[in-house]
């Protein structure tokens, strides 16, 4: 669905990120894009906390609907008596569920917003049922992730040879969320299943050409920095762990889908990005690797000749407080751009991030100018942003591939789905299932 300029340009209100230029969606709008959108706007948190939760409002609010509409598509929470109901009910009661346990301190903007959802539903037993039927699926995911690992404490001692992460400058802050590494996934196999091979050996020419390349173009006076390369920069470093739900939400607003259509691609979109976190902690706190701007600074003790020490540099704004490698701006854009390039149509959009806005050509160069920005910024290496992409782009494909969320196909379409696995049946021996990537 390609836009005019016009729509483009209107769409960039559409797409705030906050505040009063809000997402232009009511309660009177699909439940499922009310309460997302409603989420982006409230929650607060960080961004693995921000995809942990939205992940669990979508998984529940997606069983929910599913039970409504008699079971069409798999469900995430397993073995949960619902008796069904009205689908904007249902869907309401799992999201504000989830949303007050996870984030108490906005219950009453939760309650409020419950009270203006329900207030749309006629009085009845199918009211009755799809209330019934959302909070079961919100008790359930709420056990689900009752014990996920995501508030355990996990020593970490940084290290001090070349390589290794330490604290960086100005405020030296610890580690962020070791435990992270850990938190059980909500569909990938396994923490490490994504993890990204080792980066450059310091020795390296690879490594020499990452090292030069950030400490010229991500200095904060760079001269070979363009000023859009800059406004890419300072854009996506507000971003966090909403934004991809922001852009998803906004992209599928106007396609007029089911409810149900709607929740799968919420669905899929949040537990990829919220696996996207997951999997590059995993990564980062296996390798460890350190920041450029300790790098930079302490050049003269990586053993590379091509690597001259600048005790003065500073990158362009400051840099977090984990390890450099992989970059989790990458990996959740590229987990992102997967799923929706494959659920919806692809389109030109703006987004807007506090006072800032920026405008892209499709999905697919917005992740890629997410992940060049940490470079453009100097706090990332450019192998950092590519085995981030490519770990996204690869889990973004596994959730596409997974049966949660997907269809049941109807009695009808069972034997034409057998005769046509008789007819594939020989191909798909001679070849590997892959997954649609528009």
């Amino acid at each position: 669905m390609k836009k005019s300029v016009k729509t483009v340009l209107a769409l960039a209100t559409a797409l705030a990120w906050a505040g009063p230029s809000g997402a232009a969606i009511t309660v009177n709008d699909d439940p499922v894009l009310f309460w997302n959108d409603l989420a982006v706007k409230t929650f607060g948190g960080n961004p693995l906390t921000q995809s942990r939760a939205v992940a669990m409002v979508n998984t529940a609010m997606y069983d929910a609907v599913n039970r409504t509409y008699n079971g069409a598509g798999n469900y995430y929470n397993q073995g949960v008596a619902a008796p069904g109901g009205n689908v904007r009910a249902a869907a309401s009661v799992a999201a504000h569920d989830v949303l007050v346990a996870v984030d108490p301190t906005h219950a009453g903007t939760y309650d409020m917003a419950l009270a203006s959802s329900l207030g749309l539903v006629g009085a009845g037993t199918a009211k009755e049922n799809g209330k019934a039927t959302g909070a079961a699926y919100a008790a359930a995911m709420l056990a689900n992730r009752q014990n996920d690992g995501s508030t355990a404490v996990v020593p970490y001692t940084p290290g001090m040879l070349p390589g290794q992460w330490r604290p960086t400058p100005p405020n030296n802050a610890p580690a962020a969320a070791p435990q992270w590494a850990d938190v059980n996934p909500f569909l990938m196999a396994a923490n490490d299943q994504f993890r990204a091979g080792p980066p450059p050996a310091l020795s390296s020419a690879e490594y020499a050409a990452a090292y030069n390349e950030v400490k010229e173009i991500g200095a904060l006076n760079s001269m070979t920095r363009t000023a859009d390369q800059t406004a890419s920069a300072l854009f996506w470093d507000t971003s966090n762990g909403m934004t991809w739900i922001r852009i998803g939400v906004d992209v599928i607003a106007d396609d007029h889908l089911s409810t149900l259509q709607n929740a799968r691609v919420m669905a899929k979109l949040s537990t990829a990005i919220a696996d996207s976190f997951i999997s590059v902690w995993d990564t980062k706190y296996e390798y460890n690797f350190w920041r450029p701007i300790t790098a930079i600074r302490e050049g003269d003790t990586d053993g590379n000749a091509d690597t001259e020490a600048d005790a003065g540099w500073t990158p362009l704004f400051g840099t977090p407080n984990h390890p450099s490698y992989a970059s989790a701006h990458s990996i959740q854009s590229g987990a992102a751009a997967a799923v929706l390039l494959d659920l919806v149509a692809d389109q030109a959009f703006c987004n807007t991030i506090g006072p800032d806005m920026r405008c892209f050509s499709g999905i697919a160069q917005a992740a890629q100018d997410a992940a060049d920005s940490r470079l453009w910024g100097g706090i990332h290496w450019r192998f950092d942003n590519e085995a981030g992409l490519a770990a996204g782009d690869a889990i973004g494909r596994w959730t596409l591939a997974q049966s949660a969320f997907n269809g049941v196909p109807e009695p009808a379409s069972w034997a034409l789905m057998i005769a046509g696995f008789g007819l594939a049946g020989t191909a798909l021996r001679r070849r590997p299932v892959r997954v649609a990537y528009a």
